[in-house]
């Protein structure tokens, strides 16, 4: 029960700071949106950073995922020092590696650049070549800052690993606010790379009292060789998500001046769903997961798993029935100003629904995927993966001809319903008791209440009007409102399990 209560002050506390920084975050695309519109000097942007933000997530994320399991296995059998150690062979590594690939990158920027936006002229070739040559070193930046992060996830510490995003954020804010009328895009590449530092400072100030810098010689080598060995499966399996992202920029590209902005800006609403709730639940439950997996406690990995997925569905279908049915609102809200018409909002607005069909199947794959990465079993996933991303790119080609961009969105979405499948399928090699038909039911139950809200919101929009803040208001009221009251009407076990949870606390909130 103890841990239970440990799982889910932590989801809730990193929920709550991951909301505040996709706020931030959608504040962020909103001013980039009305500042900057959707041109060829923000598609450029928008491809550099999804580059190197996406190779720095496809090596180092890879490597801090293996090396997570390998750090908690040795602290817990090992102890601190031994742990601290490890981290620091790690270092030694892996950051010559990281500025060797900055001065690759650097070099090679022009045959990059080609590879990524084949369809752009001599001079949009030019201004990309240019933005991603300066962000190159942040390959250094975020190499240090998600290996000294392991040792504070190791602890159940999540809240600094959100620092990156929110200087991200705050720093493109600031320079489009402020500077961008005066120095241009350009500036915005400055900041996107000051994040970065920010975030490293901030780790290491976090981790100072677990993490100290050994300079003696070390001997982790077998532990270095089991991290490669368990990161290379692991990098690829995520090379294959990105280069898939990659190819569905490029494809973009070919559909007209501001497609890759429109993909971009309803990929953010996409990621609040899956950035605040999916992934903050994944992020501690991995931890979790690493931890019971080391002391042997196999039959509460499953049965958080299970839970996790029950409850991640019937919270996120709500917010699918919105973005499909009133997505249009959201867009409108969020980016509906300045350099952003009518047109573009519509356009954005198919990217929304595409993305939106597959929140469900997002959250499943996060969170299944995690408990073959605590075991250790980076080489399925990869496979898996692989399968579901070439059927992604091969419809991205086939459904952006058909409806644009929101054809791209719709692909994504399939892909994770083929790869949670898959996933779903082998796990019980290594959880024999988990089952996925004890939550057929309780799942059910949610996707039968949001068929009815999702009808009664079809209606209600056609006879309610007047200010667009107001009226998107009253609907996700309603929409919640009556979402919840059919929950209690098909008698679902989780909100009567929150239910009970929230009355123990009232009455016991003392102890607590």
């Amino acid at each position: 029960m103890q841990g239970r209560k440990s799982i889910l002050l932590s989801t809730i506390t990193l929920t709550g700071i991951t909301f505040f920084i996709k706020l931030l975050g959608l504040i962020k695309q909103s001013v980039l949106a009305a500042y900057c519109g959707a041109s060829s000097e923000t598609d450029a942007f928008f491809i550099a950073t999804g580059i190197i933000t996406q190779l720095c997530v496809v090596i180092f994320s890879a490597i801090s995922v293996s090396l997570l399991t390998i750090h908690t296995n040795t602290l817990v059998k090992e102890g601190r020092q031994k742990s601290n150690e490890l981290i620091n062979g790690v270092l030694r590594v892996f950051i010559p590696i990281s500025f060797g690939i900055s001065i690759l990158f650097f070099i090679g920027v022009p045959i990059a650049a080609k590879v990524f936006a084949p369809s752009y002229s001599i001079e949009e070739l030019s201004v990309l070549s240019h933005y991603i040559r300066i962000m190159s070193c942040a390959f250094m930046l975020w190499c240090y800052y998600l290996i000294i992060n392991v040792v504070l996830e190791t602890d159940k510490r999540f809240l600094p690993g959100r620092g990156q995003a929110f200087f991200q954020n705050l720093f493109l804010i600031i320079s489009a606010l402020f500077l961008y009328k005066k120095f241009g895009m350009a500036v915005l590449v400055y900041g996107f790379l000051l994040s970065g530092l920010a975030e490293c400072v901030l780790v290491t100030f976090c981790a100072r009292k677990q993490f100290k810098l050994v300079f003696h010689k070390i001997n982790v080598s077998a532990e270095t060789r089991e991290l490669v060995k368990l990161s290379v499966p692991l990098i690829i399996g995520s090379a294959i998500y990105e280069i898939n992202d990659i190819v569905d920029k490029q494809i973009s590209t070919g559909l007209g001046t501001g497609n890759v902005s429109y993909l971009t800006y309803g990929g953010t609403i996409n990621e609040i769903v899956t950035g605040v709730v999916v992934a903050s639940v994944s992020t501690v439950l991995f931890s979790h997961f690493a931890t019971w997996i080391a002391e042997g406690n196999t039959e509460e990995v499953g049965a958080n798993l299970r839970r996790a997925i029950e409850y991640l569905t019937l919270i996120i279908l709500p917010i699918m029935v919105m973005c499909i049915i009133a997505g249009d609102q959201i867009v409108a809200i969020l980016y509906g100003r300045g350099n952003f018409g009518s047109d573009d909002v519509w356009s954005t607005y198919g990217v929304v629904i595409g993305y939106s069909l597959g929140f469900v199947f997002q959250a499943a794959r996060a969170n299944l995927v995690k408990v073959y990465y605590a075991f250790q079993d980076t080489k399925r996933p990869m496979i898996n993966g692989a399968l579901s991303v070439g059927i992604n790119i091969v419809l991205s080609i086939l459904l952006s001809r058909a409806i644009g961009a929101a054809g791209i969105a719709l692909s994504t979405s399939i892909a994770m319903l083929i790869v949670a499948a898959l996933l779903l399928k082998d796990i019980k090699q290594y959880l024999p008791n988990f089952s996925i038909r004890k939550s057929i039911n309780e799942c059910g139950k949610g996707f039968v209440s949001a068929i009815v809200v999702a009808l009664f919101l079809f209606g209600l929009r056609k006879v309610l009007h007047g200010n667009l803040y107001a009226t998107f208001l009253v609907e996700g009221i309603i929409v919640v409102g009556l979402y919840i009251a059919m929950l209690f009407l098909l008698k679902s076990h989780c909100v009567n399990s929150i239910r009970i949870s929230v009355i123990n606390w009232y009455f016991n909130k003392d102890k607590y």
